[in-house]
């Protein structure tokens, strides 16, 4: 392994510690809103199903690896490190910006704007598979919120007539077990992402998913775990109080919508946004008690940091691989 690929891997590490630090707060935002849990016992148990989906995410969820190194740019691009380092860097600073503000943003999309425009300034736009971009990535991450929007309308419908009418199921245990499944979801959904920016742009796509390079999934798990633990709190209050609050019935069907699409998508090599439908999930629960139950300035923030992200994460992309030619 040569210093270039030591300092890649490295970095696609630091892309998974902001990442658990932002998007931690969409498994557990319903267990310590709804007062179930503390932030920290939530946090520990989650981030343990959040490393087994990351393991097995090596196996299950190639799919997404080969999306994010041959699905965006053209095959004739030569893709070179400093394209890499910058890619990295733009997604790095959008996200740690982004939690430090405790604004719930997606990593898959600060990845997608930081390849896409740092691409097209360094190799033309034409490098870019417009086409392919919009049909694989853009109408997945465009459609998966409003789906968990009226999916976990239809769980909490469903969960309603099952725990208070029928069978009287102990839905405290059912919230823990949907929010460790969320995790689980997380991890198989975004490792593959991050993974794909550490390996592949530094030649070992080929062995993206063998055995022998388990061990890089496993330190991006427990770096998700340790920005979670140390940086996650801001984004997960502004989830877990401030969009609105739920109790434990409510939190399992936004968690049960969230980890069955993400799971699905994830399998299939949709690059779903667990953030947008994790935010389109608990949005779905407020709207069936009426507009009044959502705190609406807070979804207007979110949904402006949504918005922001592939052109913000992109800019900073084509500044530091500006930057780094300036520099090199």
């Amino acid at each position: 392994m040569n210093a270039a690929t030591g300092l890649g891997l490295a970095a696609a590490t630091g892309l998974a510690f902001v990442n658990g630090a932002n998007d931690i707060s969409k498994s557990i935002a319903t267990l310590v809103g709804s007062g179930e849990s503390s932030y920290r016992r939530a946090v520990v148990l989650t981030a343990l199903a959040t490393a087994a989906g990351a393991v097995l995410a090596s196996a299950w969820a190639v799919k997404l690896t080969l999306l994010f190194t041959h699905g965006m740019l053209s095959p004739q691009v030569q893709l070179n490190e400093l394209f890499a380092m910058a890619v990295l860097a733009g997604a790095i600073g959008w996200v740690a910006l982004a939690s430090r503000f405790g604004w719930p943003v997606s990593t898959t999309h600060a990845i997608v704007g930081s390849v896409v425009l740092t691409g097209a300034y360094a190799f033309g736009f034409d490098s870019v598979l417009w086409s392919s971009l919009t049909r694989k990535v853009a109408v997945p991450l465009l459609l998966s919120p409003l789906v968990a929007y009226g999916v976990s309308i239809l769980f909490f419908r469903g969960l309603n007539w099952i725990c208070r009418e029928r069978y009287c199921l102990n839905c405290h245990w059912s919230h823990w077990m949907s929010a460790m499944t969320s995790g689980f979801a997380r991890g198989l959904n975004d490792t593959p992402k991050i993974a794909a920016l550490g390996l592949a742009f530094y030649g070992l796509a080929d062995a993206a998913a063998s055995v022998a390079l388990r061990w890089f999934f496993l330190a991006l798990a427990a770096a998700m775990a340790a920005g979670a633990i140390t940086m996650g709190f801001k984004t997960t209050e502004t989830l877990a109080v401030e969009v609105i609050a739920m109790d434990h019935l409510e939190g399992f069907a936004a968690n049960l919508s969230t980890t069955l699409l993400v799971v699905f998508g994830a399998t299939q090599g949709w690059p779903m946004s667990t953030t947008h439908v994790a935010g389109g999930g608990i949005m779905g629960i407020g709207a069936r008690r009426g507009g009044k139950a959502l705190r609406w300035k807070t979804v207007a923030e979110i949904a402006f940091a949504w918005a922001l992200t592939v052109p913000a994460a992109g800019l900073l992309g084509v500044a530091s691989y500006w930057l780094l030619r300036r520099c090199g």
